[in-house]
């Protein structure tokens, strides 16, 4: 399933909405953990490169159908 064009903020609240808590930012990179452990950094610009994102989620063992849900 191919990713959408998303902007920082709405991947933001997708993964707060799935939820990870924000530990903090430095520059433009945002870092959120999730209660269970597992971490996420990624880019917070106006729009996400796809490839980016998606190799995020998979480190951060996100699944991609569970995060389009929160998306939306």
């Amino acid at each position: 399933m191919k990713l959408p064009l998303l902007s920082g903020r709405q991947v933001l609240t997708a993964l707060q909405r799935l939820g990870f808590v924000e530990l903090h930012r430095r520059g433009s990179h945002v870092k959120m953990e999730h209660p269970d452990g597992r971490r996420i950094v990624f880019p917070f610009h106006d729009e996400i490169d796809r490839r980016t994102l998606k190799g995020a989620l998979q480190d951060a063992g996100v699944d991609l159908d569970e995060f389009l849900a929160a998306v939306k």
